[in-house]
């Protein structure tokens, strides 16, 4: 296949041919269908795997050889068991004889080779990920074996990501440059199918009567709404439209002690892009000043309210505990010292933000910050898809990113900032850094290992390609009569695969 992926960023999805109805009563009868009523922040921007940038649907629709249950443990998906040889470099997957797509056809270990191939074809912005792997054969059509080039210890994690799923070669040819645009014309061999789709409406899934695994899967249906205001979202919860709403600073004291407020501490960072291309940022000065100018501590306690971590590092605490003590961790805030730098260069920059509440909302915090230091910062706000073609194209001068962890390795982050990655879009490049990183790749002493991941985090964080900004942790509404709705901090956020409903 010769056709390029572009970034998810700039894929638009087909509208389905029916619009959503309206919203169903969130406490149905005993013999209507059991329906968890959730929401996201975003539209989806792509249900085709390569095209990675919206993980959390993935998860839900596909099933890659392992997945993270609801206790975040590793457990077999689409195969049943593996192998791996002594030197550690060799994976043999079983599939799950029983595995069929949502079309009733059995899910071959040639639906992986044929993905895993298309990745990299499509120069997907992801194809970074299958790095590591060398070959991919097919012995059978239940057998899978990876090699790799060298022994990779969070290998496993890997496969649970949207990059890792398989695809079938017939749908994608039959659907050609559409594929993965319509998600109602797509096939799936994960728990839950489409069942309608509305652009920046919302969709709805269904149980997968083929999925291998269905009858663990206790719930019928997954309406998802799009919701951008949180507000709307907590009144919708209220109303019992919803059950489950995130919380911004101004509720978390109004529901703490309510039965149905929840906290979850994941791995996504939030950062500030600074593009080297803009020449006031090219000085390594400059962008020490932008990140020494806000308080990330007031940021998370009186802005975001809801335990949040200010982040003065790109590798999430407790990714990776033995990581943790390689690092010693300082705040990087002197107001003082910034408007030394800052103060007479009277800059002028503009900062894409997304266009959520919370985003807004630190958006403004760093602009007000910023303009204390003379720096006059223009904010625009994008909806996700335009702020990603935007980095992608290099045209911004700061940027309010985030990234969770694909797998459970610090490597995760620090291989997004090598000259090169896709996802290197501040135009930074430093071979030392490089260096650094691709010492570690083929070091086997774990401990010399992270010790190199460390040296280079710092070297990162002492360039200033970027402003960490803060560690995210999710406060938010849940129903009490929803159980078991997973939550995760390694690749996608959630998993709808394991939640009972039981409506009083």
């Amino acid at each position: 296949m010769k056709k390029t992926l572009i970034a998810a960023a700039s894929t638009t999805f087909l509208l389905a041919g029916c619009s959503t109805t309206e919203t169903e009563k969130a406490a149905p009868k005993e013999n209507e269908k059991k329906v968890l009523y959730t929401m996201e922040s975003y539209d989806l921007l792509s249900v085709d795997p390569a095209d990675a940038i919206t993980s959390n649907i993935f998860n839900q629709i596909y099933e890659g050889l392992y997945r993270f249950d609801a206790n975040n443990e590793l457990v077999p998906a689409a195969a049943k068991s593996h192998s791996v040889s002594e030197d550690g470099k060799v994976y043999t997957f079983k599939l799950d004889q029983n595995a069929k797509w949502s079309d009733g056809k059995p899910v071959t270990a040639e639906n992986f080779r044929y993905a895993y191939e298309r990745v990299i074809e499509t120069n997907s912005l992801f194809a970074y990920l299958l790095e590591p792997v060398k070959e991919t054969k097919v012995i059978d059509d239940q057998t899978l074996q990876i090699e790799l080039k060298r022994p990779t210890p969070y290998f496993l994690s890997m496969t649970t990501f949207g990059t890792y799923m398989p695809v079938r070669e017939d749908i994608v040819k039959q659907q050609g440059e559409q594929f993965g645009t319509d998600p109602k014309t797509n096939v799936y061999n994960g728990p839950f199918t489409f069942k309608k789709y509305q652009a920046e409406q919302g969709y709805t899934l269904a149980k997968n009567a083929d999925y291998a695994d269905r009858k663990n899967v206790k719930i019928d249906e997954v309406d998802v709404k799009i919701i951008k205001d949180p507000m709307l979202a907590i009144n919708l919860f209220e109303t019992g439209e919803l059950d489950v709403a995130p919380l911004n600073s101004e509720n978390v004291v109004t529901y703490k002690n309510k039965k149905e407020y929840n906290t979850f501490s994941d791995s996504r960072m939030f950062f500030i892009r600074m593009n080297q291309k803009t020449d006031a940022l090219k000085d390594q000065k400059t962008r020490q000043a932008i990140d020494a100018a806000y308080d990330k501590k007031a940021l998370t306690e009186t802005l975001l309210g809801n335990g949040s971590l200010p982040a003065d590092y790109i590798v999430p605490k407790e990714l990776d505990l033995k990581y943790d003590k390689t690092r010693q961790i300082e705040s990087s805030f002197d107001a003082a010292q910034a408007k030394q730098v800052l103060a007479d260069q009277k800059l002028e920059l503009t900062m894409i933000i997304e266009d959520d509440d919370v985003s807004k909302k630190i958006g403004e915090y760093i602009q007000g910050s910023l303009k204390q230091q003379n720096v006059d910062v223009k904010l625009l706000s994008l909806p996700k898809k335009e702020r990603l073609a935007r980095e992608g194209r290099g045209d911004y001068d700061l940027s309010l990113a985030s990234w969770a962890p694909d797998y459970q390795d610090a490597t995760t982050y620090l291989n997004l900032f090598m000259t090169g990655n896709p996802f290197n879009m501040m135009d930074y490049s430093n071979k030392q850094y490089d260096k650094l990183l691709k010492q570690a790749e083929n070091e086997l002493d774990q401990d010399k290992r992270l010790e190199l991941l460390s040296e280079a985090e710092t070297m990162l964080l002492d360039d200033q390609a970027i402003s960490p900004v803060y560690q995210r942790k999710n406060a938010f509404l849940q129903n009490t009569e929803v159980k078991n709705l997973a939550r995760h901090n390694v690749g996608t956020d959630i998993s709808y695969k394991y939640v009972e409903i039981n409506r009083k």
